[in-house]
């Protein structure tokens, strides 16, 4: 039985982490990428943890309305707000307690924003809240490691316990091919892979989709000539395989087969292992009948949608507890491995201590139908001007360490320390200026 919890007080803050270059996906770009950290106290203890806010993966809508500044502190307020809510309250489990937050911080979001808002968007902004609030549970109930955070409904579908995990690196659209073969020769063995990139401003739509498809088609095919001189052995086929993310860029499921076609003619179908969040949410078009694993991101905000989506055919869906909460990660993760489909956990080109959270979960996860061991997206190496300064800020003894041979090792120390991250972080340090 858990201890029920109160929670004395909240504090807030802030930085802005910039990119060594910008950033591009959904057609867009991002120079930057605003860091929360919140700290909640409870009657006994206390825990600091970061979030990074990513509006344009979180709610385009809301990015393109607004100057990027505004619609990262947009979503600061939705953040503050919920911690507002917190204060003087009591919880037993923090996956209950985002479950009743998140209707009326929808709400209040919309007024924030003046436009509807995704659940996405809200999700993003309670990151820091829940890791801080799953911490505090740890604490209170005396638990030492991740295994005893898991909540009963989703043991199952976290029991795998990988002793490594291939890195899923980052092709944006900025990458080159110098870049690219660099990132081939480090050992990778599965490309995330940005399409959906508009190429000029003032299109009527039927252009940009057009004009979009057409650098997809010749952007896979410049990949697909580099990676297929490759080979790994992490993955069943030998192959280095591709993992494309539309970001709901396509609007029809005809113009998609366009690409697939090309895929098909260069020799490149059976590679993708993936091909994530092709239509906007709204599109409920049917996918089940396509040659490739279709796979739910921004779309799967909770559990009601896990379900639309694997009735619309998708077999898969990216599970990102540092995008969406891990309170709404472990539902998800039960209701994909009830119904028998896939996950792995992406990036958000979040910090390292966001990372060690995500690949705690991934190493739990089963592994892709062509993969032979667990992944995990980590890209924000390769995008923060200051990663080895947000590395100095893990708890003392994790390190995040760069993965080898394009692999990150879990030992049994892994698993027996994951533990140290309810520990002492330097976020702490920014409450104390």
């Amino acid at each position: 039985m858990s201890n029920r919890i109160r929670i004395k007080s909240c504090e807030l803050d802030f930085v802005r982490e910039k990119l060594s270059a910008p950033f591009g996906f959904k057609g867009r770009y991002l120079t930057e990428l605003w860091q929360t950290v919140v700290k909640i106290e409870s009657d006994n203890f206390t825990s600091c943890c970061p979030a990074v806010e990513s509006v344009l993966w979180s709610d385009a809508a809301v990015f393109g309305g607004n100057p990027p500044a505004a619609s990262s502190a947009m979503m600061l307020l939705v953040t503050n707000r919920a911690l507002k809510m917190l204060e003087n309250t009591e919880f037993l489990r923090p996956d209950d307690l985002i479950d009743e937050m998140v209707p009326e911080l929808i709400k209040y979001a919309e007024v924030v924003c003046g436009i509807p808002v995704a659940e996405t968007f809200v999700l993003n902004s309670l990151v820091g809240i829940d890791y801080a609030l799953w911490s505090l549970y740890a604490k209170e109930n005396a638990i030492t490691s991740f295994d005893g955070i898991i909540p009963e409904y989703a043991k199952q579908a976290l029991s795998s316990r990988h002793d490594r995990l291939a890195h899923i690196p980052l092709i944006s659209y900025a990458v080159n091919a110098e870049q690219l073969k660099e990132t081939l020769n480090s050992g990778t063995a599965l490309l995330k892979i940005k399409i959906g990139k508009s190429t000029g401003i003032n299109l009527s739509h039927e252009e940009d989709m057009r004009s979009m498809l057409e650098w997809d088609k010749i952007r896979l095919t410049e990949i697909h000539t580099l990676a297929s001189q490759h080979e790994t052995d992490l993955t069943k086929s030998g192959k280095i395989l591709y993992y494309l993310d539309a970001n709901g860029r396509y609007d029809t499921k005809e113009r998609l087969c366009g690409l697939l076609e090309q895929a098909d003619k260069i020799g490149a179908l059976d590679r993708i292992a993936l091909l994530e969040e092709p239509f906007e949410a709204e599109n409920e078009v049917f996918v089940g009948d396509l040659p490739v694993v279709i796979n739910a991101d921004e779309s799967a905000h909770a559990l009601a949608d896990v379900k639309k989506r694997l009735q619309l055919g998708y077999k898969a869906v990216a599970l990102k507890p540092i995008a969406k909460t891990m309170s709404v990660s472990f539902k998800m993760a039960a209701a994909i491995h009830a119904a028998g489909g896939e996950c792995l956990c992406a990036d958000l080109t979040v910090n390292p201590l966001l990372v060690e959270w995500n690949k705690q979960f991934a190493a739990r996860t089963g592994a892709l139908e062509g993969m032979k061991v667990g992944c995990l997206e980590v890209n924000g190496h390769q995008n923060y001007v200051n990663w080895d300064s947000l590395k100095a800020l893990l708890p003392r003894g994790l390190t995040c360490p760069p993965e080898k041979n394009g692999v990150f090792t879990l030992d049994e120390a892994f698993y027996k320390n994951s533990g140290l991250l309810f520990e002492p972080n330097g976020y702490e340090n920014y409450f104390h200026k």
